[in-house]
């Protein structure tokens, strides 16, 4: 991959907002030498295993330094690494046992987390060294060697004897005339006292220097002078020793350095996949299947998603033909879409998840080669139209069926004519070298040679007439008018103009351009059914994936059943067979015989079906299975049963009536009041939430409406979920779903009453 491909397409802001979410600056660094894999198969591995941490629970990483570096100095013969760089690296010798727990918890079932577990490796002795070494404060302990012990003990000794010499001194009865305070101070690693500058001479010793003020002179006394001296050599020797301990200290790092840069960069690995995850959390990010073609649902551009998480989807498909021409008006939304397939095939392939929805499908390319016009003054036309033909005729050589070739604005910046001519020649050199290809176009005959193309699908994105507004749609199998007359009028261009510019065009063009209109309003209209249909459908899917499963569950229950009363029967059945026979042997009257045959009829009459069962009526409430719901409908001995949200015919026999509750009544609304349709659930707790639902739904139910809206919010999905998870159980709710973004999007749940 060209690295001003990348920049083009900003796969390196995406890199900047990773580094957000990491805890090293060793993690930063593999950032940002990430680059796209070009191997499928080493794609496919970091996928699954980022699937697979995706699992792990209670993992918490901190801040961790950058060990390598020390590492590499550890093995250096008569190295010595300082108490700060030891501390660091047990800091993250701590990190990388807690991580090893946690991922070795999760590892047992999961073979890309077993790889990464087994590269993390434990250094308890290393450990305990160093903490039996060096104190928390970041000294080297009185016990690390007994020389370092006895030399310390022989300096606190010779420290108070010295300060016992002074502070004799500065008791003198002329203390206060001669000294400037009754403390003792350190120059030069010596022991003085402050004197007054004009009693200098009442202190015979050695001047260490003098205050800012002049006024003070420090003075190392004559009878403590030999004394500093022992104290300087005990110091030094101490010194001495200290780097001896911590040389030791070091020797035994570098004999374990293999295997802690190892596990550190085990360690880097899993930070950069926690990296990820909370960078996927953040945008709704997850991955696509890979396989030969491209059809991404509803992704979304990664840094518009990253800044705003309600940034409208699209859909882009190319699939049978291995091509896209997409036209439409400015500020319609066709670089934004074009740039959000090359970066997010960018991060695909370094294994960064993206903002797309389940079954989305993308292709794996050996080259991404990118033309974008981003210069957009008239000034620059010329040497723009030069950079971007420089630039093209770098990759076209290079392009082949493993390539995506991204062009933005097609034949812009120079003749129109010429422009357009240009452009269908790159796309049939393109088309001939197989290449996978997604451009933006104004000019017409680019779109009359993508309508007429066996290897290119015209697409228009969709654009609201009446508000001026851009939809950020993709219509395909269609092209777009480029609108700029409405364009220019809502940036403030005098209608004046405008009609001055519309009586410009020929006859020919008039009837172009209103055939273009209705062709792009047809559009519109279609799409918008096209989604409504697809959303039924995806109702539907859901309603069916119930029935099934409550269908699966009722069939397990049955065979749970009859299991158990087999099995029962066969065991009462062969204590019936051993005591009649003993009853034969040993009975001496009939009456005798007669009475054991009656107990017996009563016992075997708990294995019959029950002759008498109270009979259900439409209305009436009724189990099945452990839920509860009413019955509507009653036909060829089978019920439709709204069953906690969930509409099916059940045999009756299957059912069990249950008795009403005295004294309890639907909830009614107060007279002379309007039931909500809307509630805001945002900013309450889980359980106030809770409260509040089922208040509103039981209200919502008796007043009759047939649909409401619950407002919950995004922030962490938790609300959300206690929403849902009541809806589901609620016998009021027939079936609710996900708003669509006009409707509020995900942040709102539409509900749907068992109101007739």
């Amino acid at each position: 991959m060209r690295e001003q491909d990348l920049q083009k397409l900003e796969f390196h802001k995406v890199k900047e907002k990773l580094k957000e979410f990491t805890n090293s600056p060793a993690t930063n660094e593999v950032i940002e030498n990430l680059s796209p894999m070009t191997s499928l198969e080493e794609i496919n591995s970091e996928i699954e295993l980022f699937n697979s941490f995706t699992q792990v629970d209670g993992l918490t990483l901190y801040n961790f330094e950058d060990i390598r570096e020390l590492l590499k100095r550890s093995r250096i013969e008569g190295a010595s690494l300082s108490v700060e760089e030891l501390l660091k690296l047990q800091n993250t010798l701590k990190l990388i046992k807690e991580v090893r727990k946690v991922i070795g918890s999760e590892a047992e079932n999961k073979v890309p987390l077993r790889r990464l577990s087994r590269r993390l490796h434990l250094f308890s002795s290393l450990e305990n060294l160093i903490e039996s070494t060096i104190d928390r404060r970041g000294f080297v302990k009185d016990e690390a060697s007994e020389e370092l012990f006895n030399l310390r003990k022989s300096i606190r000794g010779l420290e108070k004897e010295i300060m016992d010499r002074l502070e004799s001194l500065l008791r003198r009865p002329d203390a206060d005339k001669v000294f400037t305070d009754r403390i003792i101070t350190l120059r030069n690693n010596r022991y003085v006292v402050p004197v007054k500058s004009s009693q200098v001479k009442k202190i015979f010793g050695i001047i260490h220097g003098t205050s800012s003020s002049g006024y003070t002179t420090y003075v190392e006394p004559q009878f403590v002078i030999q004394l500093n001296n022992k104290l300087t050599e005990l110091k030094a020797r101490e010194e001495e020793e200290t780097i001896k301990v911590l040389r030791r200290i070091t020797s035994y790092v570098g004999d374990f350095a293999p295997k802690i840069e190892e596990s550190f960069e085990t360690l880097v690995k899993i930070d950069l996949l926690q990296a990820k995850r909370k960078f996927a959390e953040a945008i709704g990010g997850k991955f696509p299947q890979l396989a030969g073609h491209i059809e991404l649902k509803e992704v979304k551009h990664p840094i518009l998603a990253l800044i705003n998480p309600d940034t409208v989807p699209v859909n882009i498909v190319i699939k049978e033909k291995k091509g896209l021409i997409l036209t439409g008006p400015n500020t319609g939304g066709k670089t934004v879409a074009l740039k959000t397939l090359g970066l997010v095939t960018l991060m695909v392939q370094s294994a960064i998840p993206v903002p797309v929805q389940e079954g989305s499908i993308l292709r794996v390319f050996q080259r991404v080669f990118a033309d974008i016009g981003d210069e957009q003054s008239i000034e620059q036309n010329l040497s723009t139209f030069s950079s971007h033909m420089t630039n093209i005729a770098q990759f076209l050589p290079n392009s082949d069926e493993n390539t995506l070739v991204l062009l933005d604005e097609l034949g812009a910046g120079t003749d129109p004519v010429e422009g357009s001519a240009l452009g269908i020649g790159i796309l049939e050199y393109l088309k001939k070298r197989g290449a996978w290809v997604f451009a933006n176009t104004h000019h017409t005959p680019i779109k009359v040679y993508a309508v007429n193309s066996d290897y290119f699908v015209p697409g228009s994105v969709l654009f609201d007439r009446e508000t001026l507004k851009p939809l950020y749609k993709i219509a395909y199998n269609t092209i777009g008018e480029s609108m700029a007359f409405e364009v220019a009028s809502r940036c403030g261009i005098p209608e004046e103009v405008i009609e001055i510019a519309k009586s410009s065009i020929k006859a020919e063009g008039r009837e172009y351009m209103s055939a273009m209109e209705k062709l792009s309003d047809y559009t519109r209209e279609y799409e918008e059914k096209l989604e409504e249909l697809e959303n039924l459908k995806e109702e539907l899917s859901k309603e069916k994936e119930k029935y099934e499963e409550l269908y699966r569950e009722y069939m397990e229950f049955k065979r749970r059943g009859w299991k158990e009363a087999y099995k029962e029967a066969k065991e009462y059945l062969r204590k019936l067979i051993n005591e009649g026979q003993e009853v034969l042997k040993k009975a001496k009257t009939k009456e005798e015989l007669e009475d054991f045959i009656r107990e017996q009829e009563k016992q075997l009459k708990l294995f019959m079906p029950r002759e008498e069962k109270e009979e259900i009526k439409v209305g009436d409430m009724v189990e099945f299975m452990g839920k509860k719901g009413r019955v509507s409908q009653i036909k060829e001995g089978k019920a439709y049963v709204n069953l906690e949200g969930m509409r099916i015919w059940i045999d009756i026999d299957s059912l069990i009536k249950l008795k009403k509750t005295p004294g309890k009544k639907e909830p009614q609304v107060p007279k002379g009041t309007l039931a909500r349709t809307e509630i805001n659930l945002i900013g309450m707790d889980a359980n106030t939430a809770l409260l509040e639902l089922e208040k509103f739904i039981e209200e919502a139910y008796a007043a009759g409406h047939k649909s409401v809206r619950v407002v919950h919010g995004i922030g962490k999905g938790v609300l959300k979920q206690v929403v849902h998870e009541f809806l589901s159980k609620s016998d009021k709710v027939r079936f609710y779903r996900e708003a669509y973004p006009k409707e509020g999007g995900s942040g709102v749940t539409m509900v749907y009453l068992n109101v007739q």
